[in-house]
């Protein structure tokens, strides 16, 4: 890691800071989580969480985290779908057809854009979105792929196959409905979330910090470890999700985590903590 300060601290949700139960949406922190942030906010650094889950719509995060201590201040938790909604708008997309949850279209409708569910239909799209759901069938793919065939541009928010949960992994919806609509088209979905680029873009924009003076905390070295190290920050992986200390090594060493812990509690012991940070 090089001696830049860090002035704010990216911090995963699910694997790293919690674990979700499926079944009733609650959270349980895992060890070290909360002190992790008290000691990053204490340094000085802005403390951002950064999920690549669209069960929820960034608003509703902040109540399930709250209740098992870990607080963020508003504005602070971003998702895919937050970035999907800026970069549709940025790129000049207006209606967009959308398979997900809340979590996936509460924020393209915030961001202004016209919102259709996946049903056949002769109204032309820019876009088709894809996200984390249960309720979806034949009728739904077959309108997706329609949707591309037709010239619709398809996005996904995350192409993981699964995700770290509270009884084990969870099945990552939107990546594998991408691989089928890549299989069905011949176009491979664009990839909005982890470990795309353009949610740290985001962050920067926001903090005003650049991604070199940016810590980047995660339980998959797939994604975020693979975001962080594409965006030139610090990246630090953690094995309370699904991987292990030998998962993390076995990347190419332009990918790998600079850091590997076993869990949060060993974080503030860190030597990033006694650089000058500067004023938040």
């Amino acid at each position: 890691m090089s001696n830049n300060p860090i002035r704010a601290a990216i911090f995963d949700i699910d694997g790293t800071l919690a674990m979700m139960d499926k079944k009733t949406g609650a959270y349980t922190a895992l060890p070290g989580a909360i002190d992790a942030l008290a000691a990053c906010r204490a340094a000085g650094m802005k403390v951002i969480a950064y999920t690549n889950g669209t069960f929820f719509p960034p608003a509703h995060y902040y109540p399930r985290l709250a209740e098992v201590g870990l607080i963020f201040e508003p504005n602070h938790i971003l998702t895919p779908a937050v970035v999907a909604a800026h970069h549709l708008k940025e790129t000049g997309h207006r209606r967009v057809m959308a398979l997900g949850v809340e979590g996936t279209t509460v924020p393209l409708v915030e961001a202004g854009l016209e919102v259709v569910p996946p049903e056949a239909t002769d109204e032309p799209v820019d876009a088709v979105v894809v996200g984390w759901t249960r309720q979806f069938g034949l009728p739904e793919l077959e309108a997706l792929v329609e949707a591309v065939w037709k010239g619709a541009l398809p996005y996904t928010m995350s192409d993981a196959p699964y995700f770290a949960g509270a009884k084990g992994r969870i099945l990552g919806v939107s990546g594998a409905v991408s691989a089928m609509i890549a299989q069905t088209t011949d176009v491979t979905p664009v990839v909005l979330g982890k470990p795309s680029t353009l949610g740290m873009d985001m962050i920067a924009a926001f903090t005003g910090h650049a991604c070199a003076e940016m810590l980047v905390i995660g339980d998959d070295p797939t994604l975020e470890i693979r975001m962080a190290r594409k965006a030139g920050a610090h990246a630090v992986g953690v094995t309370t999700g699904l991987y292990d200390h030998h998962a993390f090594m076995h990347v190419p060493s332009e990918e790998r985590a600079h850091l590997v812990l076993d869990t949060l509690e060993a974080f503030s012991a860190q030597a990033w903590f006694n650089m000058p940070q500067g004023a938040d």
